[in-house]
């Protein structure tokens, strides 16, 4: 494999050097060992991308682009950087020469952005103020982690039951890069693929994420090399926050004290890099992920209502592997479910002030009085100057995320013009608003958010560079409330109130 590396070019902005640009991203697409027809699809994606700097940020003057490639062992990273208009994220619909049968299925209208959402895993727009703003593209090199699932007999049951073992020495100790691929298929026959962090699944970015110390983990091992346990935690961007796994045993090795002797080696080590708090995303087609949450003393802090779009394992199997019983059979689900936020701190300030919306004030208070922390309410503040965001949309998931740095006067045209090009052009099913909650701008722009569809989801703390996020959530899709299904009474409560705020903002439209 390639290793790592990165090059960039510099070039004006002009039209005449988007054969360029093109042949730039085509090799090293190619360099990356995608195959001929990914190359192309990619080095058209570059070509859009550079294509839409050009002509919107200079306003027909004089200006530069700056195209970046980046090789890692798990991406190629596609970044085109301008210093001309603040933040334009609208890319226009337009077709180019180069061709592909990819390609022709796409409507004229929706090219543009489409084109360049449809061929990379994941589209940033970032805007980094005097420095300009960046356009960066994502394509992953490695496949899913794909395995066939068990099937039944045709006249037996849907699974086996697990076969007992006889007590056995078993050797715990943190993740190693090599064992990638083993906890990737231990994670499939558990949780079949209704696990939210799907990297999991692929076992070169899980590689590379052990080698970088943003996942940490502790499997067990047996005498014969089998990973038969596993429990670890994110550390995105090795921050202070770190995201729990799942726990995940081989139905074939419960009761054996494994979950308590991995545990203890992890409670070690976040106790060594000084955390400040902990969080977890549970789905809610069911509710065993929920269970895994609530048991490690996380609590619910917002709920998402459409957000994971994924093909399940039949429920009864999933139940069953984790120990369930007298389970029903059921059928495999399909399409988007909601998530469950949860939330802990590790060390939890003494007074958490807040600029927020008066409507929302009393929800936010029990929220983090579930959590432990009071608060203090402050008096909005206008915003001024120029503010800053960014816009993700995450191609995994197929939800897009608007989030505000910075407050300023130009933001909500920014936030509603995004919000639109995430919806009619990348087809989001949802898009999620992170407003700072350290911000006295926020209380209007939520009010501003609100006219346009964005309602209530919960609280991120310490997501913030400047303390918590407020998320909003905006629907794109039809929701059916029936698939919930929530296990704790505050998580139960936290929806009702989503679902009254969702329709109060409906009906004020």
């Amino acid at each position: 494999m390639t290793p790592d590396f990165r090059t960039d070019i510099t070039l004006p902005a002009d039209a005449r050097i988007l054969q360029l640009v093109h042949d730039y991203g085509y090799n090293l697409a190619v360099l990356a060992d995608f195959p001929q027809h990914q190359a192309e699809l990619l080095a058209q994606a570059l070509w859009e991308a550079c294509e839409n700097s050009i002509q919107h940020a200079y306003d027909d003057e004089p200006g530069i682009i700056t195209v970046v490639g980046e090789l890692t062992p798990n991406a190629l990273i596609l970044a085109v950087h301008d210093q001309g208009l603040p933040f334009d994220e609208t890319l226009e619909p337009k077709l180019h020469p180069i061709d592909t049968d990819a390609c022709r299925h796409l409507s004229q209208h929706t090219l543009g952005l489409s084109l360049i959402h449809r061929c990379v895993d994941e589209v940033h727009w970032i805007n980094h103020g005097p420095q300009g703003k960046e356009l960066r593209l994502t394509k992953y090199r490695s496949e899913c982690c794909r395995l066939q699932p068990q099937t039944a007999a045709p006249h037996g049951p849907p699974h086996e039951p697990p076969v007992a073992q006889s007590p056995q020495d078993y050797t715990i100790r943190f993740v190693d890069p090599e064992d990638a691929l083993r906890v990737a298929q231990l994670m499939y026959r558990v949780y079949g693929y209704t696990y939210p962090r799907v990297n999991i699944y692929y076992p070169d970015r899980l590689a590379h994420n052990i080698k970088c110390g943003i996942h940490v983990g502790v499997v067990a091992v047996t005498a014969d090399g089998e990973i038969v346990g596993h429990v670890g935690l994110i550390r995105p961007e090795l921050g202070s926050l770190a995201e729990l796994e799942q726990l995940a045993i081989a139905p074939s090795h419960r009761g054996q004290g494994l979950f308590k002797r991995m545990d203890k080696l992890l409670q070690g080590e976040i106790q060594r890099m000084e955390l400040v708090g902990l969080y977890a995303e549970a789905v809610t087609v069911h509710t065993i992920s929920q269970e895994g949450s609530e048991n490690k003393g996380l609590h619910a802090a917002g709920i998402e209502l459409l957000h994971l779009g994924v093909h399940f394992k039949k429920l009864e199997i999933i139940q069953h592997n984790l120990g369930y019983r007298d389970t029903k059979p059921g059928p495999v689900f399909q399409g988007e479910t909601a998530l469950v936020f949860y939330f802990d701190y590790l060390s939890p300030p003494k007074t958490t002030r807040l600029y927020a919306p008066d409507r929302h004030r009393q929800i936010l208070t029990d929220i983090y009085r579930n959590l432990g922390v009071p608060v203090e309410f402050l008096k909005p503040e206008p915003a001024a100057g120029n503010g800053r965001l960014s816009v993700q949309y995450r191609k995994n998931y197929g939800v897009g995320l608007i989030q505000v740095d910075r407050i300023g006067s130009d933001t909500f045209p920014k936030i509603e013009q995004a919000c639109r090009d995430l919806c009619d052009l990348a087809e989001s099913v949802a898009v999620f608003l992170d407003l700072p909650l350290s911000q006295g701008g926020t209380p209007d722009l939520c009010e501003a958010a609100e006219t346009i569809g964005f309602f209530f989801s919960g609280v991120r703390p310490g997501f913030a560079s400047d303390g918590d996020f407020l998320r909003l959530q905006y629907l794109n899709a039809t929701l059916d409330p029936d698939r919930i299904h929530l296990i704790s009474p505050f998580a139960r409560k936290l929806l009702d109130y989503i679902l009254r705020d969702k329709t109060r903002v409906e009906q004020n439209r």
